[in-house]
């Protein structure tokens, strides 16, 4: 896992940078032994926040409603994944009943 001083240098970071995203909870790396460590989710979440400061230029404080909004529609996203492998192995005339049903052409209720 990388350190601290890793993500530093490969993200190009600013010491206090980090250390307030951490303050933000925006990035949330666990401590070890030697400081904290930072797993493949921290690793693009710092990538994500680097790019919507640097190439979006979103403010710091746009980033408390912007980073909360992602959160929920990455989760949606998965949501909506787990449903469709769920439909997925449904057999075939069930599975088409509920599409027909989320298309709503059986009308309400």
């Amino acid at each position: 896992m990388p350190s601290f001083d890793d993500i530093l240098a490969v993200y190009r970071l600013q010491r206090v940078e980090l250390q307030a995203w951490i303050e933000h909870r925006w990035v949330r790396p666990r401590r070890g032994a030697s400081g904290f460590e930072f797993d493949a989710e921290d690793e693009a979440r710092i990538a994500l926040i680097r790019e919507l400061r640097e190439e979006f230029l979103v403010s710091e404080d746009a980033l408390e409603v912007v980073l909360p909004l992602l959160d929920q529609l990455y989760a949606t996203r998965h949501v909506l994944r787990r449903m469709d492998a769920a439909l997925r192995s449904l057999p075939p005339g069930l599975r088409e009943e509920v599409r027909s049903r989320l298309r709503g052409s059986e009308g309400a209720g």
